[in-house]
């Protein structure tokens, strides 16, 4: 007798359908929280005119983006072990790093509008050849900025010069981070709704991963 045929097995590989609903739903509430903490700043973006042309009052108040990004960065460390407590967490850390994450951002801020008006002034001018390095410096304070800010600490000043080392060191995880936040920003400026509504958390997500990798050493940890 022929042996019948065995009957066709399903394929032991299935879409995570759940994990990516799940994944998706966190990037959307923490999209949310960014929303709600980046008030004043999405306030002005919805009445100003275009941000280019008064960038120095939008890098202001950037500032309150600090302690937004801070927090977003402690929930993405936590995020797959508690996902049910995400919108909590989030505030949690924004409030107790409130503090350290606005000093960081006000330092910041106030480089960038310093180093961009000299920029702007020297654009056009004999002392053009100034305008590249310049250029650099406002991207390494955007880099050693989030490096700081992803630490979720307050580092001492030793710490502070390692992690400006390590940011230089690992330029390349450096500049891939300053390229996405680019993306980022045009985004804003171009598709407000777009840039402010599903960007922002998986372009924070990939900046927290590459500044955490930068920072591997001083922690002792390679992250995430």
């Amino acid at each position: 007798m022929r042996a019948h045929s065995s009957m066709p097995t399903q394929s032991t590989s299935r879409v995570p359908y759940e994990a990516i609903f799940s994944t998706v739903y966190a990037g959307l509430r923490i999209n949310l929280c960014l929303l709600a903490a980046d008030l004043p700043l999405v306030v002005a973006l919805a009445l100003g005119g275009s941000p280019l042309s008064a960038w120095p009052f939008f890098v202001a108040l950037s500032v309150f983006c600090g302690p937004a990004v801070g927090a977003a960065f402690a929930v993405f460390g936590d995020v797959a072990e508690d996902p049910q407590h995400l919108v909590r967490r989030f505030w949690s850390a924004y409030r107790t790093g409130f503090v350290r994450s606005a000093a960081t951002a006000g330092v910041a801020a106030g480089a960038v509008i310093v180093l961009g008006v000299d920029l702007q002034m020297a654009v056009g001018t004999r002392l053009g050849a100034v305008t590249p390095v310049l250029a650099v410096l406002i991207g390494l304070v955007v880099i050693v900025s989030t490096t700081v800010l992803a630490a979720g600490r307050r580092l001492s000043r030793r710490e502070l010069v390692v992690a400006a080392y390590l940011s230089l060191r690992r330029w390349y995880l450096s500049l891939a981070n300053v390229v996405v936040l680019g993306v980022l920003l045009a985004a804003v400026v171009a598709k407000p709704a777009v840039g402010l509504f599903l960007l922002p958390a998986p372009v924070l997500y990939v900046v927290w991963a590459n500044a955490r990798h930068v920072l591997s050493p001083l922690t002792g940890r390679d992250e995430p």
